[in-house]
């Protein structure tokens, strides 16, 4: 757990605090993806106590602090709503504040919570006044062509990463059967903690069946430590982590 990713949670208001070995149990109990949520909300919230000129304060939080926040980060009537945050954002946000209370062991002010809701609502309100976000269109077969022609003509793949052993997918987490294949993720976002995932592929008589995709990515590994997603060039196996294949993806769409 890299702590230097979710400072402002860690911190008491604006004050700096060591942690003890409750605190860090207390933060085993949350995700890592929960935690980084509500850095981003304790962020977001210590940008307005400096947008109002107060940087210095402490937990808990007043009732005047709670209301303030929520008519300064989300939409009014009569606002400049372009530089606002949508309603639901704001619920998250107003939730991690709460979060954030239990972990420094602070109050937080609950009798706000009907005037909060109503405040939710007229900003949810404005929300929809708003024009509506163009969506991306999506992607087709001559798309994932031209994606793969361009992959196949240039050399993108510099600077991978190494597998990390207990997160990334290697080919001991595969198990075929008959007619189904099927895949053991271990610290899924969407699984409890501790709890292993198992996703099932089922054969298809078709190019696009997932099943013999996986058996592809087995037969082009070595050892069962092997990521299942990397590739082999000269001796050496590299493997592919996720975000160096979103920033080659990324790269790759701006050119088509």
């Amino acid at each position: 757990m890299d702590l230097a990713k979710i400072t402002h949670f860690l911190h008491r208001g604006s004050k700096e605090r060591r942690l003890s070995p409750t605190d860090t149990r207390v933060l085993e109990g949350w995700k890592w993806s929960t935690l980084l949520g509500y850095n981003a909300a304790v962020k977001k919230f210590k940008t307005f106590k400096t947008a109002i000129g107060e940087s210095d304060y402490n937990l808990p939080l007043s009732s005047d602090d709670v209301y303030a926040f929520e008519a300064w980060a989300g939409r009014g009537a009569n606002d400049n709503g372009a530089k606002k945050i949508n309603a639901t954002s704001l619920t998250h946000y107003l939730h991690a504040l709460k979060a954030w209370h239990t972990f420094h062991d602070a109050t937080y002010p609950y009798h706000t919570e009907k005037r909060v809701k109503l405040m939710l609502k007229a900003s949810g309100r404005q929300d929809a006044t708003l024009p509506a976000k163009q969506g991306k269109s999506p992607v087709l077969i001559p798309d994932l062509a031209d994606l793969f022609r361009l992959l196949l003509a240039e050399d993108r793949r510099q600077k991978p990463g190494p597998a990390r052993l207990k997160k990334e997918l290697t080919i001991r987490e595969v198990t075929t059967f008959q007619n189904v294949t099927t895949l053991t993720i271990h610290e899924a976002k969407t699984a409890k903690p501790g709890e292993l995932q198992t996703i099932k592929l089922h054969h298809m008589n078709s190019p696009l069946c997932p099943a013999k995709a996986i058996e592809r990515r087995k037969q082009a590994t070595r050892t069962d430590f092997d990521a299942l997603f990397g590739y082999t060039t000269g001796n050496r196996r590299v493997n592919l982590t996720k975000r160096r294949v979103n920033e080659i993806l990324r790269a790759v769409w701006s050119d088509l």
